[in-house]
């Protein structure tokens, strides 16, 4: 029987209805999921994201990131966030001669936002975001960075949203005799919401580096995330794999949050 209910709603949600998450609860469900990949949906949070880049001189990156976000209502449809971030970075080193092994403190970020909602199924959300240099061992950008952030977000049913988004980063000040940065990220995920509290995000992502000769790097990247039924906490883990070729191999993402 619970097979046979289980096959039904995966029939609902890709047949574009709204039973799989009907009953109480599932709006808080559905806006903790997506807010993963949405950020206009702003739900107070603490989470730690493990990162591990390969790279194909077989050098490794891990970087172990504390985040947060405080969220508060303004009015009846717009919300107010301020997030933090503050990454520990590991360099293994790989096959090139002058590479070494390298920890210490990333760089950190500090980010504030708004989001609104226009009406049940539209909202948008822009922000700025200021990476600082504080990163040690030269695991960083070396430079002071201001990131500008647009999104905009359609639930084109309960279980399916699409929510591109666009960020433009450029560095204010270079330190340690760094190369200035400019570059441009838009992002394209597209949020499926499945039973018993999982959701699968598929993302498409275009950068063009202007300080590297207008670059071009596509990307592609799957998360898949379970919420935990009886507590505030979910668990997501990511793919992401370049398309156009350069050094990095691949990147997986292992983010554990909790909701407060």
């Amino acid at each position: 029987m619970r097979v046979a209910r289980s096959w039904l709603h995966a029939l609902l949600i890709f047949s574009l209805a709204s039973g799989a998450l009907a009953g109480a609860g599932a709006d808080e469900v559905a806006d903790e999921l997506k807010a993963i990949e949405d950020p206009t949906i702003l739900k107070r949070r603490i989470w730690l994201d493990s990162e591990w880049n390969r790279f194909k001189d077989s050098s490794d990156d891990l970087e172990f990131t504390m985040g947060a976000l405080w969220a508060w209502p303004v009015t009846a449809n717009q919300d107010w966030a301020l997030r933090i971030k503050v990454p520990v970075k590991f360099h293994m080193a790989g096959d090139a001669v002058a590479d070494a092994d390298r920890e210490g403190l990333g760089d950190n970020k500090v980010a504030v936002g708004t989001a609104f909602r226009h009406s049940p199924s539209l909202r948008s959300a822009v922000g700025v975001e200021m990476r600082f240099p504080t990163a040690s061992d030269n695991l960083g950008s070396n430079a002071y960075r201001t990131l500008l952030f647009g999104t905009f977000a359609w639930d084109v049913t309960r279980e399916i949203t699409f929510s591109p988004s666009v960020e433009y980063n450029k560095s204010l000040k270079e330190v340690r005799g760094s190369a200035p940065q400019e570059f441009i990220e838009l992002f394209f995920p597209v949020i499926f919401l499945l039973p018993d509290r999982w959701s699968v995000v598929p993302r498409y992502e275009y950068k063009v580096d202007y300080a590297n000769h207008d670059q071009v790097i596509r990307s592609a990247k799957l998360t898949v995330t379970k919420l935990l039924e009886n507590q505030p906490l979910g668990f997501s883990l990511s793919l992401k794999k370049n398309i156009d070729e350069t050094n990095k191999d691949f990147q997986i993402n292992f983010v554990t949050t909790y909701y407060f």
